[in-house]
């Protein structure tokens, strides 16, 4: 009996091994094929609903707040395969930006708590501005039923772009329409 046991343990432990390491190569080749894919980017412009969101600390902000700025939003989630995927992408971009005063980057995570975003930024070695939101704080026509979902604003606060599912955001192409809109007049 003891020795049927002792089968069953390390069968047990070759299967956990097995699983992890398919799961490990997924998600690896899940994040090439999104690091190779820029983003589909159309030119829109839209009226801009007003997002309420909370830093890390719990203060209340707008995103009408950014208004005269380029605004790059990210809705994401720590539990979003596509978001983690994606997110190497964002802090190329942001990085790219970070010094820039016309150009804000807001990266809120829906159905996380701010330590749950707090220790995924420090594990990762991100260094972007992360912010919480609830469900029923995400206005309707920012509800896309798919993560990560991103937004450009322009800096007159309207929709320039949107976009539904994990992409390459330091692609040229996007810092290419980010320099387009801070260069618009309003």
């Amino acid at each position: 009996m003891k020795r049927a046991w002792k089968w069953i343990a390390a069968s047990l432990f070759l299967l956990s091994v097995t699983a992890l390491a398919a799961g490990f190569f997924v998600f690896h080749r899940l994040r090439e094929r999104i690091e190779a894919r820029s983003p589909h980017l159309v030119a829109i412009s839209l009226p801009a609903p007003d997002l309420i969101f909370q830093t890390l600390s719990g203060q209340n902000r707008h995103l009408s707040d950014f208004k005269g700025k380029v605004v790059f939003l990210n809705l994401w989630g720590t539990w979003c395969v596509q978001c983690i995927a994606e997110m190497p992408t964002v802090q190329r971009l942001y990085s790219h930006y970070k010094d820039d005063p016309k150009v804000v980057f807001l990266i809120v995570s829906r159905l996380d708590t701010p330590q749950q975003v707090e220790r995924y930024a420090r594990l990762g070695g991100y260094t972007l501005p992360f912010f919480v939101t609830r469900d029923d704080n995400i206005p309707p026509s920012m509800y896309f039923q798919q993560y990560p979902a991103t937004f450009l604003y322009s800096k007159d606060g309207r929709i320039a772009m949107e976009h539904a599912g994990g992409a390459d955001w330091a692609d040229p192409s996007v810092i290419a329409f980010i320099d387009g809109l801070k260069d618009r007049a309003e």
